[in-house]
């Protein structure tokens, strides 16, 4: 039996994702697809459109064979901290290949991953604070091996390659890349008659758009025409994070993760002086035009307020990297085999119904992070628990 992972989010799983399925079994050759995804929240710092375990129930109709969770302190990050721990989780439940999409699928990224780090090792240009360290990295990248990691998959396969040799996994893991097609990340809009982009189909979800059968398939879209399981940040989220800032003592601020340099004085200043408004959306809208600077992302600012709002300390961050884990949110079949095949090789804690133990330990800040989820979800889905008192999704064999 051989497998291949693929480190996903399926924010929601759609056509795009069963393409991709298909074709990573065709490159590597394996019978058995293993996907770590991301939990409640996804890289860029927001709710899932839908919970962790919805998703699954996806994802295993689409035809992966496992699910294994990504911890919130690995899928709450940048690049190379997601693909640090993704690709860890991998290699413990025994995959033999990792595929993935990517814009220039033509490249060798392991070979890229090699040049790169050693262009980078004595270079200097990180230390230009009016721009953002992924700007200095390309720029360092041009100059020493030739091209521009500027669009998001290529950005994540090269991480991946990254992680494989750094964690020391070049001769047990293959990494194979697939030529994303049809749709863009960023595609707002559908431009295929069958592939859009999570984003596109995500708006669709939103507006209720009766084309969203054509892109997910009619049995899911039937489920996710409930809508996203989550309130809106602006109207939700956002007042939370306002209540915790201005309540909050400054030295208390500055110990949560990413909150250094200065950013939590300068959080607590800018809601501070935020005007008062109705229109929530322009609120955060305002904040973020006043709190965005050169030196960081979007994404950097986007993870940092969830961070906050989940009260997320240093400390508990860094244990939370030190320390992955197994965790099965679903399978069929064929996975439970695969799971039982490599149940005594596996080189990660594993588990399985979520103890006492396990929310004040391994699973701390994933419990937290499901709380909140649940606490801000819609009237629906209130009830519903994330961690406590859940078992893996269980798909059965499909009769012909």
């Amino acid at each position: 039996m051989t497998a291949v992972g693929l480190i996903t989010e399926y924010n929601p799983f759609h056509n795009g994702h069963a393409y991709h399925l298909k074709q990573a079994k065709l490159v590597s050759g394996a019978d058995t697809v293993v996907a770590v995804m991301s939990g409640n929240f996804v890289q860029r710092g927001v709710p899932a459109i839908f919970d962790k375990w919805r998703r699954t129930e996806f994802a295993l109709a689409g035809g992966v064979d496992v699910v294994y969770e990504l911890p919130f302190a690995f899928a709450v990050q940048p690049a190379h901290i997601f693909a640090n721990g993704a690709v860890q989780i991998l290699a413990a439940a025994g995959v033999d290949a990792i595929a993935f999409g990517a814009e220039h699928a033509d490249w060798d990224f392991m070979a890229l991953a090699l040049a790169a780090k050693e262009a980078v090792a004595d270079a200097d240009e990180f230390h230009n604070y009016n721009q953002t360290f992924a700007t200095s990295f390309n720029t360092v990248l041009k100059a020493k091996v030739g091209v521009e990691l500027t669009e998001p998959n290529d950005l994540l396969g090269f991480s991946y390659a990254t992680a494989i040799i750094e964690l020391g996994l070049a001769d047990q893991l293959q990494l194979y890349a697939i030529q994303r097609e049809a749709a863009q990340y960023h595609d707002e809009t559908a431009t295929d008659a069958t592939i859009a982009s999570a984003t596109a189909v995500r708006a669709m979800i939103d507006t209720a758009d009766p084309k969203l059968a054509d892109y997910v398939g009619a049995n899911a879209a039937k489920l996710m025409a409930v809508g996203a399981q989550t309130k809106a940040w602006a109207t939700t989220w956002f007042p939370l994070l306002r209540y915790k800032v201005l309540t909050t003592p400054n030295a208390q601020l500055e110990q949560l993760y990413q909150l250094n340099d200065g950013l939590a004085y300068r959080l607590y200043e800018v809601l501070d002086r935020l005007e008062d408004t109705q229109d929530a959306e322009q609120a955060w809208a305002d904040f973020m035009t006043a709190y965005k600077s050169k030196r960081y992302t979007y994404a950097r600012i986007q993870r940092s307020l969830l961070y906050t709002i989940l009260n997320v300390t240093d400390q508990e961050m860094q244990v939370g990297l030190a320390n992955p884990y197994l965790r099965v949110l679903g399978s069929s079949p064929r996975g439970r085999h695969f799971i039982n095949a490599h149940r005594d090789s596996g080189t990660l804690p594993i588990v399985h119904k979520v103890t006492s133990a396990d929310i004040n330990g391994l699973i701390k800040l994933d419990y937290r992070a499901g709380r909140l989820y649940q606490l801000l979800a819609k009237p629906t889905w209130q009830n519903v628990r994330q961690d406590t008192g859940r078992i893996p999704v269980m798909k059965e064999e499909t009769k012909e």
